[in-house]
């Protein structure tokens, strides 16, 4: 299936688009990347000049990656530049429902982490919180994005679970949350349905590389676009996050290396590839 993404890219490095398209690509989605903003690497490893890509510009590319979309595709968005922006993407979302199209809406609430805090726009925060999340069909966000999303507090897989279905009660179908802090000093991933939840744990790894966020969020999308039920997609994403985690990690490196590594990874849409446990939560 095809996937349109929009996100920022980077010149040097592996988050936004620069990480989702070879993602997508490997998990079976046919890709179709629209740059919000350029910058020379993320700005967590110094000071960049950000190019933010016009309104024009960004409408004019969803509605050239729609017409060589069939009549169902998937909407991964991720980092905005600016709420209006957002609104784009939202307009885009409707009129490409309106004129018959299925999209399925995978929104990644890019915003802040623990460490920094919130690191956009305040107006971009009201967008998601206002706008997108009652639009989209699933919602991606880390445990400080979906803390501050809900004003709750989450230490652990069961608030977790509490806070997102605050978020499914305003129509997404789907949440699923990274960065949960988990049992015995493990990181739990928790995917939250009107059915139940999965929780989903890796062990927790010193890094200092960025883009773990936006290539789970594209191993996800690409996996539920592919085919894979939500459950067996979640599995699969966190798995391949955590190879690459596990890979930087050990090597203490700046940036990922996730090239390499998906091409040895065994990626099956019907088949979870997982060395880590699930358990059903209440």
């Amino acid at each position: 299936m095809d996937v349109i993404s929009l996100q920022s890219r980077v010149r040097t490095g592996y988050v936004g688009n620069a990480i989702a398209v070879p993602t997508l690509e490997r998990v079976g989605a046919t890709a179709h990347p629209v740059d919000t903003v350029t910058y020379d690497h993320h700005p967590g490893h110094g000071p960049v000049t950000p190019e933010i890509t016009s309104l024009t510009d960004i409408r004019s590319g969803l509605d050239k990656t729609l017409d060589r979309c069939g009549d169902a595709f998937a909407f991964l968005s991720g980092y905005l530049a600016s709420a209006e922006q957002g609104r784009a993407a939202l307009d885009f979302v409707e009129r490409a429902r309106a004129g018959g199209k299925s999209v399925a809406w995978y929104l990644d609430p890019v915003f802040g982490d623990d460490p920094e805090g919130v690191y956009v726009d305040p107006a971009i925060v009201d967008f998601f919180r206002d706008a997108g999340i009652p639009a989209c069909d699933a919602v991606l966000p880390n445990r400080f994005e979906l803390a501050e999303l809900t004003g709750m507090k989450i230490n652990d897989a069961a608030q977790a679970v509490t806070a997102a279905r605050r978020l499914l009660a305003q129509g997404p179908e789907l949440v699923f949350v990274s960065s949960v802090p988990g049992p015995n000093g493990m990181i739990s991933n928790v995917l939250v349905t009107p059915n139940g939840a999965t929780e989903i744990t890796v062990p927790k790894r010193r890094l200092r590389a960025k883009g773990t966020g936006d290539m789970l969020s594209a191993a996800f999308t690409g996996f539920r676009a592919a085919g894979a039920d939500s459950a067996k997609a979640a599995q699969s994403a966190v798995a391949a996050v955590d190879t690459v985690v596990a890979d930087a990690s050990s090597r203490d490196a700046v940036e990922l290396d996730p090239i390499k590594l998906l091409n040895l990874l065994n990626f099956s849409a019907n088949r979870a590839v997982v060395s880590t446990y699930t358990e059903s939560l209440e």
